[in-house]
């Protein structure tokens, strides 16, 4: 039975990022071909005949602001912008061209002075198409830029509203995921940049086996504070119940920072006084970077240290967003145990955005990790198994500041010699609180 590693984490929590793409503009009218001449009667002179010509048709060349929004309707967004530009360069006092160009800029992620300088001077232009919107804008960008309120007349109708972070992560650290919790999708909210600075995650879970074996029980508490719009730190007490082994208690202190507006940096120290089964201390590591307006990348790595000997594994991914509320995350690990063991192993997670706010998680894993077994002389016989993983998460909205989410995992687990070994079935329920 595997007794080494915790099996709970929670989700990554992607912000909006864009495709990236590359085409080169064709802004040229294709060739003309020249007329034929009228061909000439049988018999006829054709010296008398005054020469004809068959008309042409042809369209003018496109302008740039039209070349920039058929690329942008292709989804060609390096060139669209770049095709903007030039635009606005040639035609700087081109009201509907600028505001045209801010709200590019503002809907693909591209949160930069540029887009701030476009906004800005759109609403002051007196011909914005919905000032509010704009002014709303404004005021995002200029909290992801770290700058003052805007220095604007509110526009009339205007009611302030909450901004989340266009990036990556939100904040909050991930949980690190040691090899036999990778299949866990635990829904996690964002925490927004408003007044609640606390976040409260308690959850519980129990597992059920097939093959007589006891049941284990997890209860796990995580309480989070945003220090400032760039550090976050928090605590977990997580308790592990697994009979016979008996009970373990891991005591953790993580972190987030952004060290700029796309690359978070996230630590978590976790230790357990006097385990039976758990490892004695956990130190874990990461970074999630977004390198493009849809696509952020990231990498873990973690360091166990079980009585058996140390685990280590690195852990790269790559999360992507198709929208704000939809993404999919793929990672693998390599990892190495006790000395003499490697594995690897391959999870994909896909997270759906369901009306009201609620939210859908879907993971699958398939790999190997370390397991321990009790063997006939009484000391602990290390392994590698394989196993397929599947989970389903619900996360629902009960106030602004309650979620509820509740899940279920399976996890099939061979042997060595890949024949069956155990099935492990595992609800979950838990809430997240912002205070």
């Amino acid at each position: 039975m595997n007794t080494l590693i915790p099996h709970r984490a929670l989700i990554l929590i992607a912000l909006l990022l864009a495709p990236m793409a590359k085409a080169e503009p064709d802004a040229s009218n294709p060739p003309v071909a020249e007329a034929d001449p009228i061909a000439t009667q049988s018999g006829t002179d054709p010296s008398t005949l005054e020469p004809v010509v068959e008309p042409t048709i042809s369209s003018p060349p496109l302008g740039l602001f039209q070349m920039a929004q058929l690329s942008e309707s292709q989804t060609h967004l390096v060139k669209a912008r770049e095709q903007y530009r030039a635009a606005l360069q040639e035609n700087p006092e081109d009201s509907v061209l600028r505001e045209q160009y801010a709200w590019f800029l503002y809907s693909n992620g591209y949160h930069d002075r540029e887009c701030l300088r476009l906004l800005e001077k759109t609403l002051q232009n007196g011909s914005a198409s919905d000032p509010v919107s704009l002014f709303n804008a404004i005021v995002e960008v200029r909290d992801e830029l770290g700058l003052p309120a805007p220095p604007l007349k509110k526009p009339l109708g205007y009611v302030p509203k909450e901004h989340k972070r266009r990036a990556v992560s939100s904040g909050i650290p991930r949980s690190n995921t040691p090899p036999q919790e990778k299949n866990i999708v635990t829904p996690e909210p964002p925490l927004e940049e408003d007044s609640r600075r606390w976040l409260l995650i308690p959850s519980y879970s129990y597992s059920f086996f097939n093959q007589g074996r006891q049941g284990w029980q997890e209860e796990d508490a995580q309480l989070y504070y945003r220090v400032d719009k760039r550090l976050t730190v928090g605590g977990e007490v997580d308790i592990l119940q697994r009979p016979p082994s008996g009970t373990d208690i891991y005591y953790s202190a993580m972190a987030s920072y952004y060290l700029w507006k796309y690359l978070e940096v996230h630590g978590k120290v976790s230790i357990c006084p006097a385990p039976t089964f758990a490892a004695t201390q956990i130190y874990s590591g990461g970074l999630i970077y977004q390198a493009a307006p849809r696509l952020g990348l990231l990498f873990d790595y973690q360091r166990y240290n079980f009585i058996q000997g140390p685990i280590d594994q690195v852990n790269p991914g790559i999360v992507y967003n198709f929208s704000d509320e939809n993404s999919i995350v793929l990672r693998y690990v390599r990892g190495w145990a006790f000395y003499n063991l490697e594995y690897n192993y391959y999870s994909a997670a896909l997270n759906l955005g369901l009306p009201g706010k609620r939210r859908l998680s879907l993971a699958f894993a398939y790999g190997t990790d370390p397991d321990a077994e009790i063997g006939s002389n009484g000391n602990n016989s290390t392994t590698l198994s394989p196993a397929y993983n599947y989970s389903v998460f619900f996360t629902q909205p009960v106030t602004r500041d309650l979620n509820l989410f509740v899940g279920i995992q399976y996890c099939y687990r061979l042997n060595a010699n890949y024949e069956p070994l155990y099935q492990q079935l595992t609800p979950t329920i838990g809430c997240a609180l912002k205070f």
